[in-house]
């Protein structure tokens, strides 16, 4: 199911969204992604991974963001997976998410796509690993009203699958999770 038919339109006005990560053909969720978010009203910023502070600089607000490290790691392995995704992570909640001048912060919200379990070899530790720094920095960054949290795409899941999905995380309902693995690969 779509985004548009499963959340309503407008539900994403005012909400900016940088999603960082590859190009196609090698990301096969970010356009889908892209695409949702737009319909829904956000104000969506795509950027290739090494660009992300870049981006942040001109941007300037933030709400989400979107980290693609099932195109990281088609792109690079397991290690260009989790490293650009700290890198990224860390770059973004320092220039965009951080300090907070207000007494009661927005929440902010980051969605890492995990690579799916037939993406390669080490396809299941790269999710482990998204899964774990979810649940390490929701709890570091509670306090800061961030909230991680990792998708993971199965084998036969389709890219409007995670698009919606990724849509419903950016929407004020999705700020109720945190620190979690949306699995969607099945039994």
């Amino acid at each position: 199911m779509l985004a548009p038919e499963l959340l309503r339109r407008g539900l994403l006005d005012g909400v900016s969204v940088l999603q960082a990560g590859v190009t196609e053909p090698v990301a096969p969720f970010g356009a889908a992604v892209d695409e949702a978010c737009r319909e829904l009203g956000a104000d969506v910023h795509v950027c290739a991974a090494d660009v992300a502070e870049e981006a942040v600089a001109e941007i300037g607000s933030l709400d989400l963001l979107v980290l693609d490290g099932a195109g990281l790691f088609a792109l690079g392995g397991l290690r260009a997976c989790l490293e650009t995704t700290w890198n990224v992570t860390r770059a973004v909640v320092n220039n965009a998410f951080l300090p907070v001048d207000e007494p009661s912060p927005p929440t902010r919200r980051i969605v890492y796509v995990a690579p799916a379990p037939d993406a390669g070899e080490q396809a299941d530790a790269a999710r482990a690993g998204l899964e774990n720094l979810s649940r390490t920095l929701s709890i570091e960054w509670a306090r800061h009203q961030i909230t991680p949290v990792t998708i993971a795409p199965g084998e036969s899941t389709s890219a409007g699958e995670v698009a919606a999905l990724t849509a419903y995380l950016a929407s004020p309902a999705g700020a109720y999770f945190s620190g979690c693995l949306l699995d969607l690969r099945g039994p």
